[in-house]
């Protein structure tokens, strides 16, 4: 495990917020030379704490406006290489989990309508050694995201 001090931890706390933002942004807002910005960003990039910078896009506008949480269980004796590859091939699962509890796989889709979604569910349930699929509907983001993304109540306002 690689030891951050408070600079590594500043930088990685503005790119989170702004994956765009320049070594020369970064220097002057943390009031340290560039070198240095660019240094301890290609050590956290060798170090894979950094592995890659990503656009988010907002689902509604690209026309995908039914979000869930999907909650798969699966039987002891599955091939879980096999439901994974076939979950991913999904054109609308955005990111998938394997996880330890209740459910073994915890997946975040992103449909056009429920209609979509509810077909995603059902092809899920089909699948070879999936027992329960459970969903809970996302109706809104919060958190990190909420940091970055403006709320509907303020994209109304420009």
């Amino acid at each position: 495990m690689v030891s951050l001090d408070a600079i590594d931890k500043k930088i990685l706390e503005l790119l989170a917020m702004d994956s765009r933002m320049t070594v020369r942004d970064i220097s002057r807002k943390l009031d340290v030379s560039p070198s240095t910005v660019s240094r301890k960003i290609k050590h956290m990039e060798e170090a894979k704490i950094i592995k890659g910078y990503v656009s988010i896009i907002e689902d509604k506008e690209v026309g995908k406006g039914s979000r869930a949480v999907l909650l798969v269980r699966t039987s002891g004796e599955y091939n879980h290489k096999r439901i994974i590859d076939d979950i991913t091939e999904m054109d609308d699962v955005c990111n998938l989990f394997l996880t330890m509890g209740n459910y073994d796989i915890i997946l975040t889709a992103c449909t056009t309508n429920e209609s979509e979604l509810y077909k995603m569910i059902n092809d899920l349930r089909i699948l070879d050694g999936v027992l329960w699929v459970d969903f809970a509907s996302i109706v809104s983001r919060r958190k990190v995201l909420s940091k970055i993304l403006p709320s509907p109540e303020e994209l109304e306002d420009t």
